[in-house]
């Protein structure tokens, strides 16, 4: 546990031990949600490498699909979660 005081403009600093372990950088989006009950969570967005995606275009239409397993659908859904 660590004990972060935020900055004038309510910035804190995530410690280095923890970007390196999360691979956290200035361009990993987090997304901040606040529990009602006093204490907030930070989750790491996983950014998907361009590499592992596949785009398709056939008689059936145009779709993409991902090397490492990855649903397509969830993703959708998490961005529309996301975007609101």
């Amino acid at each position: 546990m660590l004990t972060l005081i935020p900055s004038i403009k309510g910035q804190i600093t995530i410690p280095p031990t923890i970007r390196e372990k999360y691979g956290i950088s200035k361009e990993t989006p987090v997304i901040i949600s606040d529990n009602n009950d006093g204490t907030i969570m930070i989750k790491i967005m996983k950014m998907v490498d361009h590499d592992d995606i596949a785009y398709r275009e056939d008689e059936n239409g145009v779709g993409l699909s991902f090397k490492k397993g990855i649903n397509p659908q969830i993703l959708l859904d998490a961005i529309k979660d996301i975007d609101g």
